[in-house]
């Protein structure tokens, strides 16, 4: 495992940057608001534990939608352990894969985070020719503790199902199977926090995200199953989740 990340890391890291015109003709008062943007700028930076001094346990994985729908309208209907929920039908979704799958991930930790740096990857299988996806953030993103951060394919509220995405990722570097899979977060030092959801321990309904219980946000508590459950909350697009706030209560 430690291999992989150390490969990955060491591979090129490339981030959108813009170039910004800068006149000749400068005043001393321009140059000093400037000195002063820049050094309120690397205060901010400083401030925020970067993602290489992240330990276990400094974020965690909370909420998953691997199997998005987009379909509006829901009915109460009742699963095979006598457990109400919202059932949306979804024979013909409106949101594909590709647009609106999308995870949460919460700074559990007592300090401000710069998630620049962080893998993003599945867990290795051990097969040499298979090649696990993964992806690095690549520019900086703030998270406050006790906030959250979305992960998620498409920026496009119109297409992802109205959900605000904080990270972008590219769906063909890395997607969420609506069966069984992986995700797990990594800085080269080490694996902070994973989640290996699959059809029998998890709930699993379309256009439902999987959602971790609020009183089991710890990155030991979800490892289980049974502390995560569907969401009761509606989405813009008629969806079930919370992302990007806290999650439903588990009954």
């Amino acid at each position: 495992m430690l291999l992989l990340i150390s490969m990955l890391a060491c591979g090129d890291k490339s981030s959108d940057t813009s170039a910004t015109d800068v006149t000749s003709d400068t005043s001393a008062e321009d140059t000093e608001q400037t000195d002063t943007a820049t050094s309120d700028t690397e205060d901010t930076q400083e401030d925020s534990a970067s993602a290489e001094t992240l330990e276990v346990g400094d974020i965690v994985i909370t909420e998953i939608m691997k199997n998005p729908c987009g379909v509006t309208g829901s009915e109460i209907a009742v699963n095979g352990q006598g457990e109400e929920y919202l059932s949306i039908s979804c024979t013909e979704p409106q949101i594909a894969d590709e647009e609106g799958e999308w995870f949460e991930v919460f700074n559990a930790s007592a300090n401000e985070i710069n998630l620049n740096g962080l893998m993003v990857h599945e867990l290795d299988d051990g097969n040499g020719e298979t090649e696990e996806e993964t992806f690095l953030v690549t520019e900086d993103v703030v998270v406050p503790a006790g906030e959250y951060v979305v992960f998620g394919v498409s920026a496009d509220t119109s297409l992802n199902g109205g959900v605000d995405v904080d990270v972008v990722y590219a769906h063909g570097s890395f997607a969420l199977k609506n069966g069984a899979d992986t995700i797990a977060l990594s800085n080269s030092a080490e694996l902070l926090d994973v989640v290996s959801f699959n059809d029998e321990e998890y709930p699993d309904f379309k256009g439902h995200s999987l959602s971790l219980s609020p009183s089991s946000v710890s990155a030991a508590d979800n490892d289980s199953g049974s502390n995560w459950c569907v969401g009761s909350t509606s989405m813009p697009s008629g969806d079930i989740g919370t992302p990007g706030t806290g999650n439903d209560t588990c009954e």
